[in-house]
């Protein structure tokens, strides 16, 4: 799976975007399907896979190849554009792009994005400064008492926090989580797979940093989707083989298998963690 650039829209291309939703038509035989994902990257999900040199240009990740067999089904191909994250989701909004992966849902995204099923679930954790006493934090509701930093254009409707009374001015968690470190803030809620995801990449060191992970027992996993613009005039259908896809790939066993490649230990819903506080090892 190759990165491909993106142009800068025109005000045709974004009027075309507005109106196309207006009148349904089907997917054509091999449509290549428009995604875009974050470039910050969303291990072990979705991210840049690496060889000597580095990360090179090819996008792989659970969610990345759970599309392309889903799509693959229905003789469908696609081009998949990472993308700063806000101007991703503004693009498939504006039905530049098609879709994109590795979203969790709140109101406002399912008014704007048709909603696919969801297709993994985190664990909700915070993480802290072991350099600093622990945060007196017991429940989820407990964190709304701390500074929290958190990532610009990430949803925390899971966590039951308003982004508006976060400093969410980091553009991924590295930058956020040195935030933490420099006293910006008390705490970082964060998804506990994603940032072992990072560390597995090399892009964090929990150990050297000296943070921690704290436990949300009151709070359940929380679910992932792929979401597909309202205004391509095929929105429906696609949605519909993506939902397809994810009832297939699942009843097959193919998504398991998938989960175990990439070091998830279970695609589906699980229970938290019950540690009150763990150090990233």
């Amino acid at each position: 799976m190759r990165m491909t650039t993106v142009a800068l829209p025109t005000i045709a291309l974004l009027l075309a975007g507005v109106n196309a939703g207006a009148h349904a038509t089907p997917l054509a035989p091999e449509q290549v399907i428009r995604v875009c994902g974050q470039i910050a990257e969303w291990p072990p999900y979705l991210y840049f896979k690496r060889d000597l040199g580095g990360a090179t240009d090819e996008v792989t990740g659970y969610s990345a190849e759970m599309l392309q067999l889903s799509l693959e089904r229905k003789g469908l191909r696609y081009t998949f554009d990472m993308l700063p994250w806000k101007r991703c989701t503004e693009s498939v909004r504006l039905g530049m792009h098609d879709m994109m992966t590795d979203l969790a849902s709140n109101p406002e995204r399912a008014r704007i994005y048709l909603v696919s099923k969801p297709y993994y679930s985190q664990h909700l954790v915070y993480f802290y400064d072991l350099a600093r006493p622990r945060p007196a934090v017991e429940t989820a509701p407990d964190l709304k008492k701390l500074r929290l930093c958190g990532i610009n254009g990430y949803t925390y409707a899971a966590f039951g926090l308003n982004p508006a009374q976060m400093d969410t001015g980091a553009q991924d968690l590295i930058q956020s989580l040195l935030k933490l470190k420099n006293n910006r803030c008390d705490a970082v809620p964060e998804r506990l797979e994603i940032a072992l995801g990072y560390q597995a990449l090399g892009k964090v060191d929990f150990k050297v940093l000296g943070i921690a992970y704290g436990a949300l027992p009151d709070l359940a996993p929380s679910p992932f989707h792929m979401m597909v613009s309202r205004n391509v005039p095929y929105g429906a259908e696609l949605l519909e083989v993506l939902n397809d896809g994810i009832d297939a790939l699942g009843r097959s066993g193919d998504a398991k298998r998938l989960a175990a490649k990439y070091g998830i230990a279970d695609p589906g819903l699980g229970k938290p963690p019950r540690r009150p506080a763990t150090p990233v090892r």
